[in-house]
């Protein structure tokens, strides 16, 4: 997100639609439209539309809707402003969104919060918690995975030899000490 957003303004392009928020944008000459609805219970784009532009003799980068043209489009990083949008609106996707956004995890108290999310959707009954921090942070599958299992041999999440660990340990609690206070008082200040 851009630095304007931190100051109760839109990304550009971004804008809220009564339920909606719509990203316009242009692309290879092409119009992109998306939009993503506030009250549903995914944190992605709800519809995405291409138009040609609106004088038919403008200028197109592309030769129609082809494959290159959809492989622009950044859907990860449109789901993370989305989200990140929604979070700051008061609008997550209900208890089944993670709570905290890693895009990276590099310190140990990033790793207390990374294991916090994945216990709360393990506690949840989410069968595969991984694919959903993946799906909800925009990364794959194997990141989460490895960041994951490297969390567990750091010592900060704990379960049966076999199994997804389904608890924090007393490290990862140390990181995280204070850190609820913190949350609901930068929520009341209005930041994220």
């Amino acid at each position: 997100m851009t630095a304007a957003s931190s100051k109760g303004e839109l990304p550009e392009g971004w804008r809220l639609d009564g339920e909606q928020l719509v990203l316009e944008a242009e692309l290879h000459g092409w119009k992109l439209t998306v939009v993503t609805l506030l009250s549903a219970p995914w944190d992605g784009p709800a519809s995405l539309r291409i138009d040609p532009p609106d004088d038919p003799r403008a200028e197109v980068g592309t030769d129609g809707i082809t494959a290159e043209l959809m492989r622009s489009i950044s859907l990860a990083e449109i789901r993370r402003t989305a989200r990140e949008l929604r979070a700051r609106l008061g609008r997550s996707a209900a208890d089944a969104t993670t709570a905290a956004v890693l895009h990276r995890v590099e310190t140990e108290r990033d790793y207390a919060l990374m294991a916090r999310e994945y216990v709360h959707l393990v506690q949840q009954g989410y069968r595969s918690p991984v694919t959903r921090l993946a799906s909800a942070w925009g990364l794959s599958r194997n990141t989460i995975s490895g960041r994951i299992r490297r969390a567990r041999a750091m010592g900060f999440l704990d379960g049966p030899p076999g199994r997804p660990a389904d608890r924090l340990t007393e490290k990862a609690r140390r990181h995280l000490e204070g850190d609820d206070g913190r949350v609901a008082e930068r929520a009341r200040n209005g930041e994220r």
